[in-house]
């Protein structure tokens, strides 16, 4: 269990003692981002193994741990107490009965739970665009529960150091086919002395880029293709404006256009042969990631 935390002192104990109840031989490690309150203390108080991650930004935490512990199965959840730990052993069971490599908690079965519309709406939003990018069901891409085998989790190469692991964690799975599943889980507040860590336009922003990086990074003939069809559709109504004054007067008056345009067409056969050649590198190399992922012992 891995529970990355910034300033929780008023939930942590609790969330410790509530994994502790329910899966009472488990590892609970909180890796602690830099807090200035009693995190760490109340943590370890309530017995679970306390590490430091100083750089702020749970996917720095979260590739700290990943990168330090050795497991069957990794557990992370959020350190608020917003999430019911009592679906965690059918969680298990459905990643080691299934063969899954990753179980998900899926927050948004209730809207009721969320407060804040504009991160109910916000997921809802993310969650369409990833399924639609990557031809992936995915219902709730940024939640903090998740079960996942460690094979899973020692391939993941992450880069994010904020709140976009989450995506990073879900994009992960469609590049090496790693078959996951989401369950629902029962979703509560936060009290009402602990607050939230995230900022829905700041850290939205910075998820949407992601998002985008990691589209043109997977699916890049997708992504080039796109950009040089709208790079030709600008370069031909360019070139409409000097080519229908040829046709009417023999002559063209707007060579800065005519310039422009034949410029757009050059770029527009440079984007898609970077598309091209991006995908077949990609290509080769998902299929060499998806080998050793499935040549892996699975635990």
């Amino acid at each position: 269990m891995v529970i990355p935390c910034l300033n929780e002192a008023a939930t942590i104990a609790k969330v410790v003692t509530s994994v502790r109840n329910v899966l009472p031989e488990s590892r609970i490690y909180v890796y602690d981002n830099g807090s200035s309150d009693h995190t760490c203390d109340l943590a370890a108080s309530a017995g679970a193994i306390v590490r430091h991650e100083q750089r702020r930004g749970k996917g720095r935490a979260l590739k700290k741990a990943f990168g330090e512990i050795s497991a069957d199965i990794f557990i992370t959840i959020d350190g608020d107490d917003t999430y019911d730990v009592g679906v965690l052993p059918e969680m298990i069971r459905r990643l080691q009965h299934d063969h899954l490599e990753m179980v998900v908690g899926d927050r948004l079965q209730d809207k009721s739970s969320h407060t804040r519309a504009g991160h109910y709406f916000g997921n809802r939003l993310f969650s369409r665009m990833i399924s639609t990018l990557f031809d992936m069901q995915v219902e709730d891409p940024f939640s903090g529960l998740r079960v996942m085998s460690s094979r899973f989790v020692k391939s993941f190469p992450s880069v994010a150091s904020g709140f976009e692991v989450e995506t990073e964690l879900t994009v992960h799975a469609f590049d090496l086919g790693a078959p996951f599943t989401e369950m629902p889980v029962d979703y509560r507040l936060r009290p009402e002395d602990s607050h939230s860590k995230l900022n829905t336009f700041r850290d939205g922003s910075k998820i949407l880029f992601k998002l985008i990086w990691l589209y043109q990074l997977k699916k890049p003939l997708q992504f080039y293709g796109y950009a040089s069809l709208f790079l030709l559709l600008l370069s031909l109504v360019t070139f409409a404006i000097p080519l229908s004054e040829f046709i009417m007067t023999g002559a063209v008056k707007h060579f800065p256009t005519l310039i422009v345009s034949m410029g757009g067409f050059v770029l527009t056969l440079l984007t898609f042969a970077i598309g091209v050649i991006s995908e077949n590198i990609n290509s080769h190399s998902r299929e060499i990631k998806r080998f050793i992922f499935r040549t892996t012992e699975r635990n």
